[in-house]
């Protein structure tokens, strides 16, 4: 009985031994990094925290320090990780949540962002002029494309679109298309006057999402299509289910399309992978592969893009894809390739300017192969478009 007296004695000192020594070194460390924080040496300190982390030194006060020394450095993913950590040990804490809140916004993560923003306080979300209810942005395209094909005339493509925040974790964005092209067939007499030529497609779309977390989110998109084309007229529904997580420095994405589309029944599934190394929109790439079901036929198409920070408020976007695009879907189900000749290879470059605070201009250039669906002839065809992106 003594020796196991003496045994549970020998063993609660040891654990004090040990609690006292790593309470030390918590100590020493809090210190260095306060000394660091103050001397702004965010690099050193983003060092110093993430060599204690792996030591097994670790409190929220050091976790705050290296997330806010990662913001200040441009690294707002790296910082989102560090802030996250802290909110897990103390989820009240309102610096943390506020800086998440803006990182997140830095990176064009609104659902992140709004999720960190609906545990701020009155005063906070007074402070930032923000409220459950509101416009998140409004946006507006248009387009022109070139076919190099005699027997087709220019295409012109238009689109509006307005986000919504209906809720803390609940965003609404609306689109409104519009789309026309005159297609000519040759054998036909005086086939250029041919009633019902032109090609016309009006478009709604309405995407939901959701923060189910504050690195999950759920997608679902709804998509109206009316169709004129040669005095036939077309009403398409087309649907998606995603679902989005984010980590440190990858966004992985999967999501399922299904409807009818004029006379062909689609399915689509797809994954996508984004990827920022830098923790910032300086340097990204997205990379998304596809499986068409279209009334039987099945065909993969793998598209990617490539985007940096040329200087400052100036990106450049390389954008490439690659398979039969016939009635392909992209960007969440928002663009719809169903024109009369399908795309089988597409590529592209995009130029985005900030004007101001609030404004996002773009330009895109496309190159297109396609092939004319009634002559089974290949031709090449480019188009441009721009846009203007207002953020509240």
């Amino acid at each position: 009985m003594e020796y196991r007296k003496l045994t549970i004695l020998f063993a609660l000192l040891f654990a004090a031994l040990v609690n006292h020594a790593q309470d030390h070194k918590l100590a020493l460390a809090d210190g260095t990094a306060e000394q660091l924080y103050n001397a702004g040496d965010w690099k050193q300190l983003i060092s110093f925290v993430n060599s204690a982390v792996t030591d097994s030194v670790d409190s929220p006060a050091l976790r705050f320090k290296c997330g806010y020394a990662y913001m200040l450095t441009g690294n707002y993913k790296a910082a989102i990780s560090q802030f996250n950590q802290v909110l897990l040990k103390d989820p009240h804490n309102a610096a943390s949540r506020l800086y998440a809140y803006y990182c997140n916004t830095y990176i064009n993560n609104n659902s992140a962002a709004f999720y960190n923003a609906s545990h701020l306080d009155t005063a906070t979300l007074h402070a930032i002029k923000l409220s459950p209810l509101g416009l998140t942005d409004a946006a507006i395209e248009s387009g022109i494309k070139l076919p190099a094909n005699d027997e087709r005339d220019n295409g012109f493509f238009e689109r509006a679109g307005i986000g919504l925040r209906l809720s803390w974790r609940l965003q609404l964005d609306q689109s409104f298309m519009f789309f026309k092209q005159n297609i000519f067939r040759a054998g036909f007499i005086d086939y250029k006057n041919q009633v019902g030529k032109t090609d016309k497609q009006t478009e709604y779309y309405a995407r939901l999402k959701y923060s189910l977390t504050k690195n999950i989110s759920l997608l679902g998109a709804y998509h109206y299509l009316h169709t004129s084309y040669r005095s036939n007229l077309n009403q398409s529904n087309l649907g998606l289910f995603g679902v989005i997580y984010d980590t440190r420095y990858i966004d992985l994405q999967g999501d399922f399309n299904w409807g009818k589309l004029i006379d062909k029944t689609l399915k689509q599934y797809d994954a996508k992978i984004d990827f920022y190394p830098l923790g910032n929109l300086n340097l990204y790439s997205m990379s998304r592969a596809s499986i068409l079901n279209l009334s039987g036929t099945k065909t993969f198409i793998y598209s990617q893009s490539v985007g940096f920070k040329v200087v400052d408020k100036t990106w450049l976007e390389t954008a490439a894809t690659f398979g039969n695009q016939d009635d392909y879907l992209d960007a969440d189900g928002l663009y719809v390739y169903n024109s009369i000749d399908p795309t089988k290879f597409k590529c592209g470059e995009s130029v985005f300017y900030q004007l101001g605070n609030h404004a996002l201009l773009n330009l895109n250039y496309f190159y297109e192969k396609k092939t004319d669906i009634y002559r089974a002839v290949k031709y090449n065809q480019n188009s441009v478009t721009l846009g203007i992106t207002w953020k509240f």
